[in-house]
């Protein structure tokens, strides 16, 4: 599972309810995103998010359901395959 980091806080992203857009060059991510893909999203305040791809423009620029904030075991437990994060 992949980690985007954004350059949002917490509360900010609480309060969207709406998707939130990252073009790809932002993610630091070397590979694409996939429609559905869950990921893992931290914020400026160090808060871990579930998210996952709504829908991908042209660019290409994901557009992010931000989903419930994960605690620290449960951000580790899914970023537990992965290499090295990535920032946006």
């Amino acid at each position: 599972m992949e980690v985007v980091h954004l350059p949002a806080r917490g509360r900010e992203l609480d309060e969207t309810f709406r998707p939130v857009a990252v073009h790809h060059t932002d993610t630091g991510l070397t590979r694409h995103l996939e429609r559905g893909e869950e990921i893992v999203l931290t914020d400026l305040g160090g808060d871990y998010h579930s998210a996952k791809v709504l829908l991908i423009d042209e660019g290409p620029v994901y557009h992010f359901f931000i989903g419930a904030r994960l605690s620290v075991d449960e951000a580790a437990g899914r970023m537990a395959d992965l290499p090295q994060s990535r920032s946006a």
